[in-house]
């Protein structure tokens, strides 16, 4: 039986964990489109779950999802531009990254749509700001249009900024278990 859910999540690793929680109640997912996972019940199968951003294009991509795929690690769906990864329970566990710098380049990868959002909107708002000075003296409709929206832009794309700087903070690997890594 397929069944279809909406959900939408600016945090990879939430949901990474809700598709493992998924997983865990045996769905398993066939397919991702704009928000819209499409699960099948394949009870009492459980499966794990992986989202990764993988550095390659062509040919070196197709190289290493093959060698996953030979690795017990299937590709259950390809969508703007993460690989969403599974691998039955029952095969062990669904680790990706052993390698201390590789782990560390997918966690910083992970958030940097935050700073791009964050840095597009303090761009536009200055940008609006900026041209709040050309309607200065008459102080008519446009002067606030421009300073409203441009001060909001401002503000939303340092939050933005915060928040990818708080999500690498709080997934990136501490020091002391880089040196375990090495």
């Amino acid at each position: 039986m397929k069944t279809t859910i909406k959900k939408a999540f600016i945090d990879i690793q939430k949901e990474a964990e809700w598709l493992n929680q998924q997983g865990d109640s045996g769905l398993m997912l066939i397919g991702y489109r704009n928000g819209e996972y499409e699960f099948e019940d394949v009870s009492p199968a459980k499966y794990r779950y992986v989202i990764d951003l993988p550095n390659y294009s062509g040919e070196k991509k197709k190289k290493y999802l093959a060698f996953l795929e030979q690795s017990g690690i299937s590709v259950a769906v390809e969508y703007g531009g993460r690989v969403y990864l599974q691998k039955n329970a029952i095969d062990g566990p669904l680790e990706l990254y052993t390698d201390k710098s590789d782990a560390d380049k997918q966690m910083r990868k992970r958030y940097t749509h935050l700073f791009i959002i964050g840095v597009s909107q303090i761009g536009l708002g200055i940008l609006l700001l900026v041209q709040m000075a050309n309607y200065i003296v008459p102080k008519n409709a446009p002067f606030w249009i421009c300073s409203v929206f441009g001060t909001l832009f401002v503000l939303s794309g340092i939050v933005f900024l915060i928040m990818g700087i708080r999500k690498q903070k709080k997934h990136a690997i501490k020091k002391e278990d880089m040196d375990v890594w090495e």
